[in-house]
């Protein structure tokens, strides 16, 4: 009776350890995700910068995305409060359907990236653009 009751013991124990290095295991997965947070209004990138950044898609900003620190969602409807600056960034999303669709497929294309936007309440037809902001910064558009 007394090597059963080691052997329950032993056992309880041996789970126990599978449970907690599965757990450690799984720690810098969970540590790595980056932060997100809603950007203030009129928060948006310059409209001169948003313009180039928004017409082309970069695969790269996806990637920026994945190993971000910090992301910043900037809805787009609040980004600029100047109506001159809100009116060419407007502009600017309309002539950017080609590579807002580009964007959209390519992460809708990368698991990862569907996991990171669905966690953080984000529908993949909601993002306009990816823009890093530099130091592990990304600042993401969302209409």
């Amino acid at each position: 009776m007394n090597n059963v009751l080691k052997g329950n013991i032993l056992k309880g124990l041996g789970a126990t350890a599978a449970a907690a290095a599965i757990l450690i295991a799984a720690a810098p997965a969970f540590a790595s995700a980056p932060a997100f947070s809603l950007a203030k209004p009129n928060s948006g990138m310059s409209v001169d910068s948003f313009d180039p950044q928004v017409q082309v898609f970069n695969r790269q900003n996806i990637a920026d995305l994945l190993h971000a620190r910090s992301v910043s969602v900037v809805k787009f409807d609040t980004a600029w409060n100047d109506g001159g600056d809100a009116t060419k960034a407007f502009d600017a999303l309309n002539a950017s359907d080609q590579s807002i669709h580009l964007l959209r497929e390519a992460l809708k294309a990368d698991p990862a990236a569907m996991q990171l936007l669905a966690r953080n309440h984000i529908a993949v037809n909601q993002v306009v653009d990816i823009a890093p902001a530099g130091n592990g910064a990304v600042q993401l558009y969302v209409s």
